[in-house]
């Protein structure tokens, strides 16, 4: 079969979870069928400059094609078109643009879409996405789509009511994101799966932290330094618990700022690592952090458990709780007093920490890898392609 993946980003210096997904589900599917990839010439998700070469290339042996950008996102016009659909009466219209001040605005990509009657199926990439949508109604009832949707405003316009309810099939990463589409959409008649995701986590020892000069113990976050991730609210929260507890082990922060971080001496920002040092890190937290309230999935969860460690989640986020609840591999909080409570029940309970870190490595080998990914991509498009009813 010929499947071509649809996705905003894609290849070497790309950080973000759908690009990371997208990329081990093209890995995964090149055993069974013919995969290629087509993507903007972006790397950067804030401004969508172009940065790679558009035309084809090879990654990780997939045929990947790169269409330009065609314009840049400006981020007060989005901003207050943002504040326009989300909180004040507004047309159709308005959310259409919406979607184009969102990006990446390529609609070169959405006519080659059009323009290709040898591909059996488009799977459309990260719904609120220009490229995401367009592709997807583009591709009509080829159009499989991976929402990677987060519980956001974004999910309540109309327009992508209308997306949900006309493409062909889904292939969601939780169950609960499955629940939120359903129910932004109203009732679903197109097959879907929830396929999870695999991982890429390994064990690198301790070596790569001591050089990066990490201390004994610590907690630890990993992912982009963002108010959209919650990381301000987790900022105020360890400040206020350093007040109240000074012994509290330092936080240590991997990725890249769009906020200001803290200066004190139990804040520590490593800024980029490499996957080997990531994976060390990881290794000798005390607890891995993920204070987000915007989830479908989260690797860096699922990392922490593969490598035996527990997490403190935000409950925020339907996601991340039923996560912990399944896996029993992790805590969660609504607000600072549970914050506060459940960071210092975990530090200093050491068996506790152990146990809930062997309960997600557990849950994780057994229910996330690239395989079973790719097997319920497969059994999606057996019943997708014998006309049998979902």
């Amino acid at each position: 079969m010929k499947l071509a993946i649809v996705i905003h980003r894609y290849g070497d210096g790309v950080a973000g979870g759908s690009e990371a997904h997208a990329r081990g589900l093209a890995a995964a599917l090149r055993n069974a069928h013919d995969v290629e990839v087509l993507t903007t010439c972006a790397r950067d998700y804030l401004s969508w400059r172009n940065e790679f070469e558009a035309g084809e290339t090879t990654v990780d042996g997939v045929r990947v094609t790169r269409f330009p950008v065609r314009k840049t996102r400006d981020l007060a016009r989005f901003a207050a078109v943002s504040d326009h659909v989300f909180n004040e009466s507004h047309e159709r219209d308005d959310e259409e643009r919406w979607i184009v001040e969102n990006g990446p605005y390529c609609p070169d990509l959405v006519a080659a879409v059009s323009a290709r009657p040898d591909v059996d199926f488009f799977l459309c990439y990260s719904y609120r996405y220009f490229t995401g949508i367009k592709a997807a109604l583009a591709a009509g009832r080829r159009a499989i789509l991976v929402p990677t949707a987060e519980e956001d405003d974004a999910i309540r316009l109309s327009v992508f009511a209308e997306l949900f309810r006309s493409v062909r099939g889904f292939l969601y990463l939780t169950p609960e994101e499955k629940e939120l589409i359903e129910k932004a959409a109203g009732a679903l008649a197109a097959p879907s799966r929830v396929i999870g995701s695999g991982l890429n986590a390994h064990r690198a020892g301790p070596e790569p932290r001591k050089l990066l000069g990490a201390p004994d113990s610590y907690v630890l976050y990993v992912g982009r330094i963002d108010r959209n991730k919650g990381v301000d609210a987790l900022f105020r929260y360890f400040l206020w618990l350093l007040d109240e507890w000074p012994e509290c082990p330092p936080l240590l922060l991997v990725g890249h700022p769009v906020l200001d971080i803290p200066t004190h001496p139990k804040v520590r920002h490593l800024g980029y690592v490499s996957e080997d040092e990531k994976s060390s890190l990881i290794e000798g937290a005390s607890l891995v952090l993920m204070p987000s309230r915007y989830e479908s999935l989260s690797m860096i969860v699922l990392e922490a458990w593969a490598l035996g460690r527990p997490v403190l989640a935000n409950a925020a986020c339907a996601v991340l709780e039923g996560q912990c609840r399944r896996s029993n591999g992790g805590l969660y909080y609504r607000d600072y007093a549970e914050f506060r409570l459940m960071l210092r029940r975990l530090m200093e309970d050491s068996c506790l920490r152990a146990d809930l870190g062997a309960h997600g490595e557990a849950y994780v080998t057994a229910n996330y890898s690239w395989e079973r990914a790719a097997a319920q991509t497969n059994d999606l498009l057996r019943e997708l392609t014998s006309g049998a009813v979902s």
